[in-house]
């Protein structure tokens, strides 16, 4: 049953965020000269709201454990070993935490950089925007936190066992990402494998802290990739082709 009430959660709440982009385009409101930066303000927003819904599920499934999972944790708690990722048992969450922030962070701005290297422009062309960037990873990183790791762990803690929790947290969380970024089958196996290690830093840690932290960083990337693109697609546009120097276009 605790299974079937989690997949409820999760797989409706993902519905759901799969149809914001479209009332986010279409919500009157403007908070910034790049429209990028409009629809993605008013998406976070409806986004958050649906966090805060499964958070309130979550909430009234088990209060106690969300709680708990809501706290930092113990983010030096020993984590299980897992040979084929080099991770030995008993190692800190501390270092190992550590770690995973480096070397994720690097394959997703490789992999970000690979997808979108055509589209993005100056760097300098970020700077103005970003108050944005780190608002918008802020808010994703916690709502997905919210929807892919507590709304699977929380209902299904002690009654499944955590090596299944662990891959059903993978499993929603890839799907998500077909359409998102990364995307595609490629995205959606490496938001898969990020979504398996930041379900087992939660229930290792028995807190968020590791998990919201690491997302944090990729969505910092990818949105300054993102934001990146846009100023320059919009710089295209207000710039007469003249204006370029031989090469640029």
């Amino acid at each position: 049953m605790e299974v079937v009430i989690a997949l409820v959660v999760v797989i409706g709440a993902t519905t759901v965020i799969l149809s914001l982009g479209r009332f986010a385009q279409r919500a009157p409101f403007s908070v910034s000269g790049l429209e990028y930066v409009n629809t993605q303000s008013k998406y976070q927003a409806l986004l958050l709201g649906v966090a805060m819904l499964a958070l309130l599920v979550t909430y009234c499934l088990n209060e106690t454990i969300l709680s708990a999972y809501l706290a930092p944790g113990n983010i030096a708690a020993p984590a299980k070993g897992v040979s084929w990722l080099g991770i030995s048992e008993g190692e800190s969450w501390r270092s190992l935490g550590a770690s995973l922030s480096i070397f994720i962070t690097l394959a997703t701005s490789i992999f970000v950089y690979l997808q979108l290297r055509k589209s993005v422009g100056n760097p300098k062309q970020l700077v103005p925007y970003l108050p944005w960037v780190f608002l918008f990873a802020l808010t994703n990183s916690f709502s997905e936190e919210v929807v892919f790791r507590l709304g699977v762990i929380v209902p299904l803690v002690g009654s499944v066992d955590a090596d299944h929790i662990l891959l059903i947290s993978a499993a929603v969380f890839g799907v998500s990402h077909l359409r998102g970024m990364p995307n595609g089958i490629g995205g959606a196996l490496m938001a898969g494998l990020l979504g398996w290690l930041l379900a087992k830093s939660v229930v290792e840690t028995n807190g968020i802290f590791w998990a919201w932290f690491i997302h944090f960083l990729q969505d910092v990337v990818i949105f300054s990739a993102f934001v990146m693109a846009a100023a320059n697609t919009a710089l295209a546009k207000d710039t007469p082709k003249a204006a370029y120097p031989s090469g640029l276009r």
